[in-house]
């Protein structure tokens, strides 16, 4: 009977099947201390430095085969840490790495793992980790040092202590098929027991104009166009991969809009100027 219910009845339109029957772990006032999504990126859209391209197709190799690792005793690295500026592509490559291993997503919430609770802190992330234990997925602590502060800081105080010994002893004792993946933009914040508890670390940085050449081209194949990417790569040279990525969406929004048959370097010219204009009011005040 259960069954025939569960072929016949009615579904909503577009519902899918979940992506996991296992309960999301929750803090103490209720709200989920992750959310479970489908990767938003895939390898190919993305363009990194060669090494850490390299890197990264080292660890989904090693991770679709862990069996034959396995029967050699071996385990695939599967604690990672990227560390490096925002916009960088740390994140994105955690999607990418989920998407190849077809893996969800599991983005930890900061707001609600951190407690004013005595302990709460500790717990929380305890239960993220068991849950990824429990469900293949790519556990994802962006903005890790957060919760993996030097402990000799100068705001050292004893529910830090407790919070960093909790993540150092989860990060020894995980086991399953689940890769966990920490962000970082600050790794001098890092403490230093943290780093020897990941199986590798993986930095990201600026691309070379070559490569934001390529980005660029990437962004802009599926249309139209008549622009020098290599003219617009050098303009952004001091960019982040994300900021020329923004550029490149924004200038296909003028370009839809404007009913030109083909996408410019006049429509580029408008949203490098607004990148520009925007990353001057970002970066004043931390200049001054």
């Amino acid at each position: 009977n259960e069954l025939q219910h569960a072929l016949t009845r009615d579904r909503r339109p577009g519902a899918e099947t979940p992506l996991t029957m296992q309960p999301l772990p929750k803090g103490r006032d209720e709200r989920p201390l992750l959310t479970l999504t489908k990767p938003a990126r895939e390898s190919d859209d993305l363009v990194l430095a060669e090494e850490t391209s390299h890197l990264l197709t080292e660890l989904i190799e090693e991770n679709r085969s862990r069996t034959v690792l396995a029967s050699h005793g071996l385990r695939p690295r599967q604690r990672l840490l990227f560390v490096g500026p925002s916009g960088t592509g740390k994140s994105a490559s955690a999607h990418a790495i989920a998407a190849e291993l077809s893996f969800p997503v599991a983005t930890v919430s900061l707001a609600a793992l951190t407690s004013s609770y005595l302990g709460e802190t500790a717990r929380n992330v305890e239960a993220v980790v068991r849950f990824a234990e429990r469900t293949s997925c790519v556990l994802l602590f962006d903005e890790f040092d957060a919760i993996g502060a030097e402990r000799g800081s100068g705001v050292d105080h004893g529910e830090l202590r407790r919070v960093v010994a909790t993540v150092l002893q989860l990060l020894e004792q995980t086991h399953g098929d689940s890769v966990l993946i920490a962000t970082s933009n600050h790794p001098a914040l890092l403490d230093g027991a943290v780093w020897r508890r990941f199986d590798e670390v993986a930095a990201f940085a600026l691309l070379a104009p070559a490569g934001l050449q390529r980005l660029i081209e990437l962004k802009l194949q599926a249309v139209p166009h008549r622009i020098s990417a290599q003219r617009w790569a050098d303009q952004l040279a001091a960019r982040t991969p994300a900021e020329a990525e923004a550029a490149c969406l924004h200038a296909l929004r003028r370009w839809a809009l404007s009913g030109d048959p083909k996408l410019t370097d006049e429509h580029m010219a408008i949203t490098v100027k607004r990148v520009e204009q925007r990353s001057t009011i970002t970066d004043g005040p931390s200049q001054q």
